[in-house]
């Protein structure tokens, strides 16, 4: 009996006492200007983007110290703005590596669900409302959309491991988006290892068949992309002036 009271009283002075460190106030001590340098948003849009999600993330108790929703939102715009590591970007905010997780994975599962603002035109009014912004960037007729491929890096995986190294020699994930003359993204396809050619990203994707709906309607892409009856890209020979500023105004168009 003695030698377990000893043993418990062992553990006892060995457990290490639950703290809670102080958590972060940058909402309140930084400018919009700071905030957008550390979370790509200003203060009304972090405040916004916590409305939106609160009844997802916020507990219905304050018991355990519960992390609260503008700071699980600052949390999780601080990860996706830096690429930080779990570990610096729950050390900045005084909160545990375990806790940021859940953050994130919270907060992003809350935002894909309440906010669904990525979605290609539909109507006449909304394609006629695109279609305008495009013509006066570079008077070009008709665009609906800029479609490109963008490769994004990951941890090399354990399985399938050719299929994601990319052409530039690193895992990625290669991601199919299209934007609007607003710069929104209308369109995103996350879904195919780096490898994948943009081509073939594009014709497994709904686009086509969602282009085939809207008539006398084009996408810009890039060379990487086979011409198609509503896919414009740029010419690969340009002999005279007007083919070249065909490509000139294709790029500043796709560009901006």
């Amino acid at each position: 009996m003695a030698a377990f009271m000893m043993v418990q009283n062992e553990g006892e002075r060995l457990r290490k006492e639950r703290t809670f460190r102080e958590r972060s106030t940058a909402l309140d001590i930084l400018t919009d200007r700071e905030l957008i340098e550390r979370y790509r948003f200003p203060r009304q849009g972090i405040l916004s983007l916590t409305d939106l999600v609160t009844q997802d993330i916020q507990r219905p108790t304050a018991r355990c110290h519960a992390i609260p929703p503008f700071l699980q939102v600052m949390v999780t715009l601080r990860f996706l703005a830096k690429g930080d590591f779990l570990s610096e970007t729950a050390d900045i905010h005084g909160i545990s590596k375990a806790s940021a997780s859940r953050c994130v994975e919270e907060v992003t599962s809350s935002i894909c669900k309440r906010l669904q603002n990525i979605k290609l035109p539909r109507g006449n009014a909304e394609i006629d409302a695109v279609k305008e912004g495009f013509y006066k960037i570079a008077r070009f007729p008709n665009v609906v959309g800029a479609v490109d491929g963008t490769l994004i890096p990951i941890q090399r995986p354990h399985e399938d491991e050719p299929a994601y190294i990319c052409r530039k020699g690193f895992p990625a994930i290669n991601v199919q988006a299209i934007a609007n003359s607003d710069l929104r993204f209308s369109n995103i396809v996350v879904r195919w290892p780096g490898s994948t050619h943009d081509s073939f990203m594009l014709t497994n994707s709904s686009v086509p068949g969602y282009m085939d709906q809207i008539p006398n309607s084009w996408l810009l892409g890039d060379s990487g992309y086979p011409l198609k009856k509503w896919l414009i890209t740029p010419l690969l020979h340009t002999p005279n002036d007007q083919e070249v500023r065909f490509n000139t105004t294709l790029q500043d168009k796709k560009c901006h």
